[in-house]
């Protein structure tokens, strides 16, 4: 996932050019985001076959955060309506369009809240006390020419409903 030689440049070789072989991305925002979506369709794999390939551990979610150029993280809403709406920084890629530079993203709820009613804000530090993430179904469309960084988060903080 890291293009050491063709990040000296500014973007990838892949970038620049479309040869029929899949998504041909036009930025590293969405290329790392298509990766993520790669590896997250490998878990369906069975099971056995995939430990022989690997043995590494496989998820079929694989948390991330978007930030803005300005180091931001970018979050939405949740069960907007409800008495259970919420704010999340959280998501799982379900799927991209590198021709278009989007994606759609599934919302991933943070265990406790992570908005500050006093400030009006995300807050940093509440964001860093989140223990837990749960799917949630419901997703947002994004236009990923508007972000600079993907955060990885640990596959371990998804938790599936018991």
């Amino acid at each position: 996932m890291v293009y050491e030689e063709e990040q000296k440049e500014g973007h990838s070789k892949k970038d620049q050019h479309h040869d029929g072989e899949g998504c041909k991305c036009v930025s590293c925002v969405c290329e790392v985001l298509d990766d993520l979506l790669k590896q997250q369709q490998r878990h369906g794999e069975d099971h056995c076959v995939q430990s022989l390939k690997s043995p590494k551990k496989h998820f079929d979610v694989i948390p991330f955060m978007l930030q803005t150029p300005y180091g931001h993280p970018f979050f939405t809403f949740g069960k907007v309506g409800s008495k259970h709406c919420f704010i999340t920084v959280f998501f799982k890629v379900v799927k991209v369009d590198c021709h278009k530079n989007c994606a759609v993203l599934e919302l991933l709820k943070p265990d406790r809240p992570i908005f500050d009613h006093e400030t009006d804000c995300v807050e940093i530090d509440k964001i860093c006390d989140v223990k837990e993430l749960r799917r949630t179904g419901e997703c947002v469309f994004v236009d990923l020419s508007c972000y600079s960084a993907v955060k990885l988060i640990s596959p371990e903080l998804v938790k599936t409903k018991t």
